[in-house]
């Protein structure tokens, strides 16, 4: 989502919680695509175009537009990156060539916490992943590396709260003493993608009946708290369907053989109590192990 792939997220908000939507094979499914972006309201529509660009694909923002321009909400057209086209809402024109390029890259998951302290000052920027080399077509996620562009007349705050929490080293963009939890509140989900061959291969997981003890605890109270996380983290439970077979694996006492997405199951787990006052401290090795599967930690 963070790249051009062959892949996009679509999230329509409901009266009562999100439901995400996964559409593969873009090219074949576009209708798809159609039909959801009818049913964004119009604030939520002009939201993600203007907002929330860089999580699109090209495909995807190019039907956004249309669908604004459709509706005569406003005269703005897809902002790509080095186009020179400018986006217009509401009294604000932006030009894409007064985004700057930060000189320094990120890697996946730093990214994601570099988004987050931009976006929660209200920082213009977009995403790019110019770092990723077009002969690795099959990179993971761990190897790749993105861009920043910030709005010129946000540049120096956005070198102001990078530098507070990043160390620039080797040609990127480094969180500085970056706790395992730090990185599981960003971690995300969605990203996450494994081949039909890692799908079906089992992995040997070793975990003391502490751990276990732990994401047992953690996971019986996920069941019964699910739709109250939901509303409360606005968030949604990727992997909610997989927690009892989780769990009954971690009871049976026997030698842990898990897919993927059991493991992903539990970073979920851990994922939305990591936050809380009494999580243990002895968890972040194991946090760290789990992420080390699927990024770079």
């Amino acid at each position: 989502m963070w790249h051009q792939v062959s892949y996009f997220q679509i999230i329509n908000l409901n009266r009562d919680r999100f439901n995400i939507e996964f559409i593969f094979d873009a090219g074949v499914q576009m209708d798809q695509l159609e039909e959801a972006v009818k049913d964004f309201s119009d604030e939520y529509l002009l939201d993600q175009f203007t907002k929330h660009s860089e999580e699109y694909t090209p495909d995807a923002l190019k039907l956004l537009g249309e669908e604004i321009e459709r509706r005569k909400i406003s005269s703005a057209s897809e902002p790509e990156a080095g186009s020179g086209r400018k986006v217009r809402t509401g009294t604000l024109e932006l030009d894409s060539e007064d985004f700057m390029k930060l000189d320094h890259y990120f890697t996946h998951t730093d990214v994601l916490l570099a988004v987050a302290m931009l976006r929660d000052n209200n920082l213009l920027f977009f995403i790019g992943n110019e770092a990723s080399g077009d002969t690795i077509p099959l990179q993971s996620e761990a190897s790749k590396r993105f861009t920043l562009h910030v709005h010129k007349s946000n540049l120096e705050e956005a070198h102001r709260l990078l530098d507070e929490h990043f160390d620039k080293a080797d040609g990127l963009y480094q969180l500085r003493c970056s706790g395992a939890r730090d990185r599981l509140k960003v971690f995300s989900f969605s990203d996450i993608r494994i081949t039909d061959v890692e799908a079906k291969e089992k992995i040997e997981v070793v975990l003391s009946e502490d751990e276990k003890s732990v994401i047992i605890k953690y996971g019986n109270r996920l069941l019964s708290e699910a739709d109250q996380i939901e509303e409360q983290q606005e968030r949604v439970l990727f992997y909610y369907d997989c927690i009892e077979q989780v769990i009954e694996s971690l009871e049976s006492g026997k030698v842990l053989m898990m897919y993927r997405s059991d493991l992903l199951t539990i970073l979920e787990i851990l994922q939305v109590y990591c936050g809380e006052p009494d999580f243990p401290s002895d968890m972040d090795e194991t946090i760290s192990s789990l992420l080390g599967f699927f990024t770079e930690v």
